[in-house]
């Protein structure tokens, strides 16, 4: 598997790869019209375009061969008071395409993210997950995370309860 930082000439690939995957995994569990609003706010070219060239975040492919397979997004300016640090990074997306899920892929993923937390100078990596997506929570927490928090992540206008986790950067 390799890495590749997304540039702003992969916005059209990264937007349409990231609504389908997001859509593959949470469409049929969120009322129709809230999803649609969701997805016509977080999914536009425009914002897609703004994300990737925000100074604090960036996004990477995780390529198998030739097929893209997955993708991560880090925030390095997002600190939760929770953990009473300014030196975190946020994992704010990670999507496997579900055709390969199971593969360890989104495992290296979370290493990868480890990787670039520790070069950032980072104490915790952390990331929010929703409440209802137990298989998630489990996940995270083969991979060493643990629950610190709540928040609310708002699809259209459904709030919905996510679990704060984190992970110590060594």
């Amino acid at each position: 598997m390799t890495f590749t930082r997304v540039q702003t000439t992969d916005a059209e690939l990264l937007r349409f790869f990231a609504e389908r995957t997001f859509r593959l995994a949470y469409e049929d569990k969120n009322d129709p019209g809230d999803f649609k609003a969701y997805c016509d706010q977080y999914f536009s070219l425009e914002q897609i375009l703004a994300e990737i060239e925000h100074p604090h975040a960036a996004f990477w492919f995780a390529w198998n061969g030739e097929q893209l397979v997955a993708y991560l997004k880090l925030n390095f300016d997002h600190h939760p008071p929770e953990l009473n640090s300014h030196r975190t990074v946020q994992i704010e997306r990670i999507y496997v395409e579900p055709d390969v899920q199971g593969r360890g892929i989104g495992q290296k993923l979370l290493l990868f993210a480890q990787e670039q937390a520790k070069i950032a100078g980072a104490e915790w990596l952390w990331l929010s997950v929703w409440q209802a997506n137990p298989p998630a929570v489990r996940f995270y927490e083969r991979n060493g995370y643990e629950i610190f928090g709540t928040e609310t992540f708002v699809v259209g206008t459904d709030e919905q309860l996510d679990w704060l986790m984190k992970k110590q950067v060594l």
